[in-house]
Order: structure tokens, then sequence, then C-alpha cells
């Protein structure tokens, strides 16, 4: 305990964590204010009645940073920005000249990361104006004039391009995972609800079965999230006696972390936002049955959780694509003359690292998508009274806090270094 906290100490004392420290506060009061300021025209309580008995709900909050339900001026958080995120992230896997550009380095993330932001833009309008005609259509609030829904729609819209500009602030100037970091921050809000609801409701069996359940799942997605394989690696140009020296490759189990959580979050909320868009209009007789089945359907909890089952598998493979390029690394090896044992340099060190990294992930992914719903399987069978938060929510708190931590711990050390040059 001791050790402890002489450790917190020490990492308070050091000015640059401790200024990362308190941008990264200052940037969560910013966003709790403007989460208290309304936007003129949509009431709160409207929106909590759209997506009342749905599913939609809580997986749209979540992904906005916990504000939706608010009608705040940041009410649509992150979800056009991280569905920009989405688009090109798919697109870069059927667009040479995409992937060409991603190839391209700093400069070419750059590039993309421009083109994402420019994409949120036409994104957020389109997701406020499919709020209001949504809301109008079920009758939950009034028609708007012209002035007042071009109001509206720049208001959230402009609301959604500050949540992405704080993102990106902490990514650069914080404690880094921007995003990840404010969608955490929305699911912790909600925490002392939830606690407080399910322990008065549940005997002394049940607060005994959700304390042990809830220990068993974060200890897993703890293990799971820094578990990683560790690949030997030679530099024959750097020798040592007896022998090159040696180094190693950690690939993560989970080696895209909580970002295919999160994307399943948002790719899920599409479909269901479309759907109510659709029946509230009721434009045709056979387009609105469609649409109230594709809402049935989804909103089934087992249909739900099977789609977000596949959804976090599928988006853990995308985005080991684009976050783990063996042809680069296998490359950089080679040229600061490094190898692994038993494998050629160039392309067969590529093809290995890449059969590696598959199968890492795929285990990986499976734990994932098996940890994002077994709080609600727990919760259907009866284990339970009722989940503090989802296993998608549990999964993105807890990779986010050991990503802090790993920050912090990398910025201890890096100072620790700096006093001996």
């Amino acid at each position: 305990m001791n050790k402890l906290i002489e450790r917190i100490k020490h990492i308070l004392k050091t000015k640059e964590i401790r200024s990362k420290i308190l941008f990264s506060l200052l940037i969560l009061l910013i966003f709790r204010l403007l989460s208290s300021v309304p936007v003129a025209g949509i009431p709160a309580e409207a929106i909590k009645s759209l997506f009342e008995g749905t599913s939609m709900g809580d997986v749209l909050s979540a992904v906005s940073g916990g504000v939706l339900e608010t009608a705040s001026i940041v009410a649509i958080g992150l979800t056009p920005y991280i569905n920009a995120s989405i688009v090109f992230q798919l697109l870069g896997t059927v667009i040479p000249a995409l992937d060409e550009t991603r190839k391209e380095g700093p400069e070419g993330r750059r590039k993309i990361s421009m083109y994402t932001r420019l994409l949120t833009v036409p994104l957020a309008i389109l997701q406020s104006f499919v709020i209001y005609s949504t809301l109008l259509g079920f009758g939950l609030i009034t028609k708007l004039g012209p002035l007042e829904l071009a109001t509206m729609v720049a208001t959230f819209t402009a609301g959604s391009v500050v949540m992405m500009w704080f993102g990106e602030l902490i990514s650069e100037s914080g404690l880094g995972g921007g995003t990840s970091y404010l969608i955490m921050l929305g699911i912790l809000a909600g925490i002392p609800g939830s606690i407080r609801s399910n322990f008065l409701t549940m005997d002394n069996l049940q607060k005994t079965l959700f304390i042990v359940i809830s220990l068993i799942m974060v200890t897993s997605v703890v293990i799971i999230t820094t578990a990683e394989r560790r690949v030997k690696v030679q530099y024959s140009r750097r020798v040592r006696t007896g022998g090159a020296l040696e180094s190693y490759i950690p690939i993560k189990l989970t080696q895209s972390g909580v970002m295919p959580v999160i994307f399943a979050m948002a790719f899920l909320s599409f479909p269901q936002l479309v759907g109510k868009f659709l029946v509230s209009k009721n434009y045709n007789e056979g387009l609105t049955n469609v649409a109230e089945k594709v809402l049935d359907f989804i909103n089934n909890p087992y249909i739900k959780d099977g789609l977000t089952f596949l959804l976090v598998i599928g988006f853990s493979f995308v985005y080991l694509s684009v976050v783990f390029k063996t042809d680069e690394l296998a490359e950089n090896l080679q040229k600061q003359g490094a190898f692994i044992q038993g494998i050629r340099p160039g392309e067969n060190t590529s093809d290995y690292l890449r059969k590696i990294s598959l199968r890492l992930a795929a285990v990986g992914a499976i734990f994932l998508a098996l940890l994002s719903i077994l709080p609600d399987l727990f919760v259907r069978v009866g284990l339970v009274n009722g989940a503090v938060f989802s296993g998608t929510g549990l999964l993105i708190v807890i990779g986010v806090i050991l990503e802090v931590k790993r920050q912090v711990e990398s910025m201890v050390t890096t100072r620790s270094y700096d006093r001996y040059l």
C-alpha cells in the first residue's frame, strides 16, 4: 500500500504527467457542463420516450458519451465521428487508393484523419435531422419553423464537432485515447445509479452473486486485455558477449483494443435509427412493415447479442488489418539487421507474423465477443437481477483505464531515463 501511495506521489510530482491529467480533467469538466445546456426545440423527455423499451437508446447513449438522453448541445456526441471512422476503415479494404494513402505513414494517416473529420459534419447533420424527423413523426415534439430547425441542426452538429475536437485534444495533450476516454466517462456516469437500483431489489444471495460475477468479469477482461505473445527477435548487427542481442515483438491477444467493441455498438445503432425514422414517417405501408420487423428483429435480446458477437469479431479482424501492418514491420526489421530465428527476412517474416497475429486475434476476438454479451445473458437466466453496465461497456471502461495506466507508466519511465541523459 505504501509503495502504491509513493508511486502516485511520484506521478503527481512529475510536471508533464500532472499537466496531462489536469488537462484531461478540464476537458471532462467542460464536457459535463456542455451536457447540461439544452438544445432549442428538443425536450429531453421526447428522446427518452422515443428510445423507451428498445436497446437502441442504451447503445446510442453509450457511444454519445452518456448524454443523448439530456437532449443537450452535445447530445449526439461522437456517433457521427465513429461512423465516419467505420466508413473509412471499411472503404480502405476495398479501395486500393485509400489503402495506399494509409500506407504513406504519418502523412497518409493525417489525410485519412482529415477525410474522417470532413465526413463527420454531413453525418452529424443527417443524424440531427433524422432524430428531429423521427420525434416529429411519433408526435413527441411540435413542428419547428425553418429557422428553428436550422438552428437545432446546426447546434447538434456543432456539438458533435466539439466532441470530436475534445477527443483529439485528449489524444494529443491529455492521457491519450480521446474518443474511448469520453465514451468511458459517459458509461461511468451511469454506474452509481445502476448499482443503487440493483441493490435495492436484490436479496443477499443475489448481491453475493452480483459481486462475485462482477469480480470474475473484471479480472477476465484485465487478463485478456494485457495478454500478449512475445516473438523473439535477434539483431545481427548488435553483438554482445555470447552472441547477437535479443529482443522481442509483443503481439497482444486483443491487438485492436476496445475499438472493435465501440465500432460494433455504433454500427448496431444505425439500422435501428433508420428503422425508427421510417416507422415514424409511414411513407409506405409495406416499407413501414419492413422497418417494424427489422426493429423487432434487432430488439430481440438474443438477436441483439448474436449480432453484437459477430460484429465484435468482424471489426476485430478489420481493425487488425489497419493497426498491425506485418509488411511494414518485416521491412523495418530487415533494415535494422534483425530477424526471427528460423524465419527468412522479408516476405517470410511478414507471413509468419501475420499468421501469429491472426491466430491471436481469433482467440482474442471470441473472448471480446463473449464478454460483450455475458452480463446480458446472466441477467436473462436469472443469475443476477441486473448488470451495472453492459459487457461492451465493461470492456470499454477497463480497456481505457489500462491504456491510461500504460500511458502514465510510459511517461514515468521516460522521465526516469531523462535523469541519466
